[in-house]
């Protein structure tokens, strides 16, 4: 990198840390420790990052969470990859784009299509039975895909006392439909891939070749299967278990669903080789299996 590469990629470091304090911060309170805004640090770390986490605030609240600190961490990272290879990240970007597009639409819609089959209409009245990513893709769940690859759409709204297996059973059913279309979605692309019939054609700093998007959607398509079926709330996974549970135990694991998601940050952030061992270890094995 040169001088002013360098200077900026700092710059936005010493930003992601500040950032980073600032989550922390906000958990405290949960392990019952105060720190008073009127800290004089405090203050000053506040009025360094509210500018950054202000445009994010409306479309980053997930029930009583605000998420901008995160994805605001998660941005600054992007950012700092432009700065130490842009035509990588470029190319990279645009293959999440295509991706995301097919593989978010596919799994929402999927979703939609079983809770239909089981008798709720709910998502059909929504306008998500379709394959429109319009309709499925979240703004800023998209932006953090494009920017550090984990993101989310829209989930598909269904009333599980409509479904003619049940809440519970009808519920797990309908979950587990999108991670499953994920996986079928790689195990087609795999299809061309093992037959030989995909080449490069081309090789470029910036765009993604034909043989590299297929792979590239093989393996996040994959990764999707896995990350989804983890059994923690808000993912598919929490209540494809639950189904599964018998009714008492199933009605304490149900407990757990508010705090599904502080569970599932702290594995993102702090649970590096259990995150490893529980998304990409299996991926490189199914992806290895299926092109390999």
């Amino acid at each position: 990198m040169n001088f002013f590469s360098t200077t900026v990629f700092y710059i936005l470091e010493l930003l992601k840390w500040l950032v980073l304090i600032r989550v922390l911060l906000s958990w405290l309170p949960m392990a019952g420790l105060q720190v008073s805004r009127f800290y004089p640090a405090v203050q000053w770390l506040y009025r360094i990052t509210d500018p950054i986490l202000r445009p994010l605030r409306p479309f980053s609240r997930v029930g009583m969470m605000d998420l901008s600190p995160i994805i605001a961490f998660f941005i600054i990272s992007f950012l700092q990859n432009l700065t130490r290879g842009a035509g990588s990240t470029i190319k990279q970007t645009i293959a999440l784009a295509v991706v995301l597009v097919i593989a978010f639409s596919v799994h929402e819609f999927s979703h939609a299509l079983v809770a239909y089959r089981l008798g709720d209409s709910t998502a059909k009245n929504a306008g998500r039975l379709t394959l429109d990513p319009r309709r499925h893709l979240d703004v800023l769940g998209s932006i953090m895909v494009l920017a550090v690859g984990f993101g989310w759409a829209k989930p598909v709204p269904v009333n599980p006392y409509n479904l003619r297996n049940g809440p519970k059973a009808g519920m797990a059913i309908v979950a587990a439909a999108g991670p499953m279309s994920n996986l079928l979605l790689a195990l087609l692309a795999a299809v061309p891939i093992k037959l030989g019939i995909i080449d490069p054609i081309f090789y470029s700093t910036y765009l993604p070749n034909p043989a590299e998007l297929f792979s590239f959607f093989i393996y996040l398509n994959v990764v999707l299967v896995f990350f989804n079926l983890l059994p923690i709330a808000p993912l598919d996974g929490f209540r494809v278990l639950a189904g599964f549970l018998p009714y008492p135990t199933a009605s304490t694991f149900l407990k757990l669903e508010p705090f599904g998601p502080l569970i599932l940050l702290i594995l993102i952030f702090l649970g590096g080789p259990l995150f490893t061992g529980l998304i990409i270890a299996p991926t490189n094995l199914v992806v290895g299996w299926l092109i390999g």
